[in-house]
């Protein structure tokens, strides 16, 4: 690699010449998952830090799994946009009581076989909503349980579902809930941490109206990939 110091989000071209590979080659294994990189605008965008830490790794791929294990020890390494993952997206949830729709967000996580008991899992979520509901930004709710560290889960997981019609998830506003985001934490700290990122991610106004019209896993993923890197943008350039 260079040593010429390189910038902390990197194009295409700044990436190749970074590894000293072919830009061809670094396409290909952003496409086939083997190096952390997403698109923005049809353009491919790398963290720096991401990078690096995958080198570090005997240039391994980042899997959701070990991506949640390092939120505990350098959260600032991990985006949010490589939490989320395909098998993990509904977007089709329909309008109903709480515990119906919180039924079909633990539906992903059943299928892909992430949870050891479905229904205590459920019976989690609910209660933590009758505490007071998690519809903390206009149209999103960030579903959890109350204390990570009683889950049933057999590992960590981001579910995301986006309810087209809207759905009355008892947000203070009143309004309609759209975007859920399930947190699915078995640390009270990972939980913390993402939550926080979360936060700070629905806290641009631009996201919310856009997040709710995603049809497909890769708009999500672009989408919060594109408000990681405005937000790195911005602390770089204050």
């Amino acid at each position: 690699m260079s040593n010429e110091p390189s910038p902390e989000i990197m194009t295409l071209a700044e990436l190749a010449s970074y590894l000293k590979v072919a830009e061809k080659t670094v396409v290909r294994m952003a496409r086939e998952g083997k190096i952390p990189g997403t698109k923005v605008a049809s353009q491919w965008r790398f963290m720096k830090s991401l990078v690096d830490e995958w080198l570090q790794k005997s240039s391994q791929p980042p899997t959701p799994t070990n991506l949640f294990q390092l939120m505990k020890h350098a959260p600032e390494l991990v985006p949010v946009s490589r939490l989320v993952t395909p098998p993990l997206m509904r977007f089709d949830i329909k309008p109903g009581p709480v515990n119906e729709v919180l039924k079909q967000l633990v539906k992903p996580l059943e299928d892909q076989g992430l949870v050891k008991d479905s229904e205590k899992y459920l019976n989690m979520l609910v209660k933590r909503e009758e505490l007071h509901s998690t519809g903390i930004a206009p149209g999103v709710a960030i579903p959890h349980a109350r204390s990570a560290a009683d889950t049933t889960l057999k590992e960590s997981a981001l579910v995301v579902g986006i309810c087209p019609e809207g759905t009355n998830f008892g947000a203070d506003d009143q309004k309609p809930t759209h975007v859920f985001l399930l947190i699915c934490s078995e640390d009270d700290m990972v939980h913390l941490r993402l939550l926080a990122k979360i936060s700070k991610l629905l806290s641009r106004k631009s996201i919310l109206t856009r997040l709710k019209a995603c049809s497909n896993s890769e708009e999500v993923i672009g989408l919060l990939a594109e408000a990681e890197w405005e937000i790195a943008l911005n602390k770089e350039n204050g």
